[in-house]
């Protein structure tokens, strides 16, 4: 479906003052997660199929809706949207469960054959004349298909990555194969609509989508135990499984008694909304207000898509902003006025220019409230939060794919534009004294955020996880000849200067002397799962930035260029020590 990604904000931020060095590093984290994932055979070809797969996906959304309005009328093009989300969304945990299981590897091919056929029946279906009930059936088979694929890709590349380097790199080219699938699908749909029908496009995503099959057909799965350790562990007695509403339940529950939540939520739910409904508009735009046919829906998803990927470079601007309810209001309103530009005289030509300058908007807008979610909820609820989040989208896309056929019948085409143009920045608007009081009650960790930026394996990480580590970490005083580590003790904690002097030694025998702020050690411990290997004494008194294990690993594996430039110190600091 014609959607900006969710969950993947920008990949890194340059500085607390975003500069060009921002476009750097995030063109470095491309090209690092890129070359490693095309040096195993196995992930290369699962990460092509990957991308096949989403621009399958975004092309079959566009068709079907096309295929709708030419043989049902405008009016089903939102019904027909709801009728292939509603049961994916219903059946996507059944689909995530049958990947745990089976063999991934069977699963996954399976899955793509599946929708192979499923998508090669909808394209018979159309070219056949069959009723346009029979060809609806046909897409919510391929739909719920669909929901089977990316839950047991992701579960499958842990047994295909060969190190964490690789298992982080296949993560992040899977974000950015999302975001080009979502691009190049409606792109593919564009040009075949000028020489063929939408039924040619299902024969070409069905034709596409058996490729991406036999790309995954032998893939030489590891069943080795998961490739990042956390260490000892206590053991935790079984529970039984808790049902997955009783678990959106409890979800809504700590919203109930979070209030602050409940309101970066509701934005976030606006904005999915405006995702749901766009799908349905761009068809009903392109067809009967600038008469640009089937390819000029596509161009306008494929805009938007664009848009998408520009919207999350600009995640490096958000690192260090004080005020951030104030970029939210800004990337509503830059949406609110390009989509409402799209109804002026002469827009047509202009569409596609103005749903990149949209989708960038769009993206931001997301972008930060996710970060102000996190800076404003206390980190103990936080998971569930986010689990709301991603639990009302599906519900949220397929209420806003309804919800344009009723406001279109009722008020018509150019007006349901401008009311629907007008939904993010009156909700901002609604809630702006909120937002302002909460932005002035979230306190910014500009101490640790300055400290966490001198260290130079952190300098490739996304903003939302550079501050969830600045708001986890805490602060450590060492008096003069404390030990900070002892050698062969286990290790919890990440240490990283801000003051003071420190030794390291090992048997006695000093490896180094650190005193330069964001010098910081503790690593080996953590990342190998063995005990210190060194001692650190306080030569001064010193002041110590402290993050937890947890918080350490979380942050490092998720980001390849942050994981090579730690894996290559903790080696450098090993092999000195033996």
């Amino acid at each position: 479906m014609a959607s900006i990604n969710q969950s993947r904000p920008g990949p890194t931020a340059a500085a607390l003052n975003p500069s060009a060095g921002g476009v750097f590093n995030w063109l470095q984290v491309t090209f690092v997660v890129v070359r490693e994932v095309t040096r195993s055979r196995d992930l290369r070809r699962l990460m092509l199929a990957f991308l096949v797969f989403n621009a399958v996906e975004s092309a079959t959304w566009i068709a079907v809706l096309l295929y709708a309005y030419e043989a049902t009328g405008a009016q089903s093009v939102g019904v027909v949207a709801l009728a292939q989300l509603l049961p994916a969304a219903l059946l996507a945990p059944l689909a995530a469960t049958l990947g745990d299981d089976h063999p991934r590897e069977r699963m996954l091919v399976g899955g793509y054959l599946l929708l192979a056929v499923t998508l090669g029946l909808t394209a018979w279906a159309m070219l056949q004349d069959w009723s346009p009930y029979a060809v609806y059936l046909a897409a919510i088979a391929a739909a719920i298909s669909t929901s089977l694929i990316r839950p047991v890709q992701n579960a499958l590349l842990p047994g295909l990555a060969r190190n964490t380097h690789e298992l982080t790199a296949a993560n992040a080219v899977s974000g950015i194969a999302e975001a080009a699938g979502t691009l190049l699908g409606p792109l593919a749909v564009s040009f075949i609509v000028v020489v063929a029908t939408t039924g040619a496009v299902l024969v070409a995503t069905a034709i596409a989508i058996t490729c991406a099959g036999l790309l995954v057909l032998h893939l030489s799965v590891s069943r080795q135990a998961p490739l990042v350790d956390a260490g000892p562990m206590k053991p935790v007695p079984a529970r039984a499984p808790v049902p997955y509403w009783h678990r959106i339940l409890e979800g809504f529950r700590v919203l109930a008694r979070h209030p602050d939540a409940s309101l970066l939520v509701t934005v976030l739910a606006s904005r999915m909304l405006m995702i749901g409904i766009v799908d349905v508009l761009f068809v009903l735009l392109a067809l009967e207000l600038f008469d640009t046919g089937e390819r000029g829906a596509a161009l306008l998803t494929a805009a938007l898509g664009a848009g998408g990927i520009i919207g999350g470079a600009g995640a490096f601007l958000l690192i260090g902003v004080r005020r951030i309810a104030l970029v939210l209001a800004a990337a509503a309103i830059l949406w609110g006025v390009a989509l409402a530009s799209l109804v002026q005289p002469a827009a047509s030509g202009l569409a596609p220019l103005l749903m990149i300058v949209g989708g960038t908007g769009l993206t931001v807008m997301d972008i930060a409230s996710r970060t102000f979610l996190q800076r404003a909820v206390r980190n103990d609820v936080l998971a569930r939060v986010f689990g709301i989040v991603e639990g009302l989208y599906m519900a949220v896309l397929a209420a806003g794919s309804l919800l344009v056929t009723i406001v279109v019948a009722l008020f018509g085409l150019s007006a349901a534009v401008m009311i629907f143009a007008a939904v993010l920045p009156l909700v901002v608007l609604l809630t702006w004294p909120a937002l302002r009081s909460l932005d002035a009650r979230t306190v910014m960790p500009a101490r640790e955020l300055t400290l966490l930026r001198q260290v130079p394996m952190f300098e490739a990480l996304s903003p939302p996880v550079l501050e969830s580590l600045a708001h986890n970490a805490r602060w450590e005083r060492a008096l003069a000849g404390s030990v900070i580590i002892r050698e062969g003790d286990p290790g919890q904690s990440y240490f990283i200067i801000e003051s003071g002097a420190l030794l390291a030694s090992k048997d006695g025998r000093l490896l180094r002397r650190m005193s330069t702020p964001g010098d910081a050690f503790g690593e080996i411990a953590l990342l190998r799962s063995i005990p210190r290997t060194a001692s650190v004494t306080a030569e001064t008194d010193s002041m110590l930035l402290v993050l937890d294990r947890a918080d350490f690993i979380m942050a490092v594996t998720g980001n390849p260029v942050a994981a090579d430039g730690v894996d290559r110190l903790a080696q450098a600091r090993f092999e000195d020590r033996d």
